[in-house]
């Protein structure tokens, strides 16, 4: 935006009576705060830029001090525009697109996460991609393209470091426990591997499907529901009456009660998903390796995985498994279930962020204007 369009567009801001205005009228408003927001997000990196410059010679602190202090903006939030003004030096088609309004602040951030994981070779050769990482930036939204941004990081890495990326990642996990002092709170952070997460949410998972079936449970808030299944997953187990078919009626019990129950071992299951050709040969330009949520995984791993696992295959688009059983049933069968956790890694509304495991398949579309 030049000065007159940012003057202006500030101007009509000002203006702006929301209180009446329609669905199309805050589109538009909103659409002009996003790239007023860009302008004022590229100006920040200019400043930290001329701030770095100044430190550099000894005449200024550091661009996150400056931020912090005369911006008034916590410690995360300057670090961030440091980032993007890092980003911006770099790769400087994405400072004048923040700045025109053609990418936000989101996707120099997506930029500046891959970036900071690549050794300087690596890093050299996706810089290289700048025009093609601009357009695709343009065009998708930060999740979609930060999404873009981890693949073409994967296929430049060098594959001698495929194999040993997830003995890296499991010797940087690690479990930090500490109390709050002021609300008493206790906090437990669990940093771990991809394969390692995604079998203890299998649990979890498993265990939250359980207690949203239990009777008292249907007016439990969602978020004490996952708190509660946490707890059962990390006791060990799901616990089952024995005097109960398979799978029903399971509850957590304590006390003498607890030597009259059993406790039903389950083997997590573990989503991941792969197309064949990067199973038999490698990353390729449309590569898929991920877990069902969308975390990377290396080839060798998957291909270590698949000598002792139960392997479905999901064709999409193909021969496959019959999507299409018409409506005689309220939700999705199975089979279903898992053709969507192929194309899906959160529920399929665009605007909604909720993990695919926590999302109740229906044959119902949502709201469209």
């Amino acid at each position: 935006m030049n000065p007159t369009e940012v003057l202006d567009g500030f101007g009509v801001l000002l203006d702006a009576d929301v209180e009446r205005f329609d669905r199309d009228d805050i589109a538009t408003i909103v659409a002009l705060s996003a790239r007023l927001r860009g302008w004022h997000d590229s100006f920040d990196m200019r400043c930290a830029q001329r701030t770095t410059t100044l430190r550099d010679a000894g005449q200024a602190e550091s661009p996150e001090s400056m931020f912090g202090r005369a911006g008034n903006r916590s410690s995360k939030e300057s670090e961030a525009v440091n980032r993007r003004a890092e980003v911006g030096a770099q790769l400087p088609s994405f400072q004048d697109g923040l700045e025109h309004g053609a990418v936000s602040a989101g996707h120099l951030d997506a930029v500046a996460a891959v970036r900071s994981r690549l050794d300087d070779d690596t890093r050299a050769k996706f810089d290289a991609h700048e025009p093609e990482l601009l357009d695709a930036a343009a065009s998708q939204s930060v999740d979609a393209f930060a999404r873009s941004c981890r693949e073409r990081a994967r296929r430049l890495t060098p594959a001698t470091s495929d194999a040993e990326e997830l003995d890296q990642q499991r010797a940087k996990s690690n479990v930090k426990h500490w109390v709050d002092k002021i609300t008493g709170m206790v906090h437990t952070n669990l940093e771990l591997d991809p394969i390692r997460d995604a079998m203890l949410w299998s649990s979890v998972d498993n265990a939250l499907a359980t207690l949203k079936q239990q009777d008292g449970n249907a007016r439990t808030p969602w978020q004490q529901l996952q708190v509660n299944a946490f707890i059962a997953a990390v006791q060990g187990g799901v616990i089952v009456d024995p005097s109960s078919p398979a799978g029903t009626h399971v509850q957590h019990v304590d006390g003498p009660e607890a030597a009259l129950r059993r406790i039903e071992q389950r083997v997590p299951e573990i989503g991941v998903l792969v197309d064949l050709q990067t199973l038999i040969s490698g990353l390729h330009d449309h590569s898929i390796c991920e877990t069902e949520d969308g975390i990377p995984l290396p080839v060798s791993t998957v291909r270590r995985m698949c000598c002792d696992a139960e392997i479905i295959p999901v064709v999409l688009g193909g021969a496959g498994e019959v999507l299409d059983v018409g409506r005689g049933a309220r939700t999705v069968n199975r089979a279903q279930r898992r053709a969507l956790r192929a194309m899906h890694r959160t529920c399929a509304h665009p605007d909604c962020t909720v993990g695919f495991s926590n999302c109740k398949i229906h044959h119902v579309r949502w709201w469209a204007r």
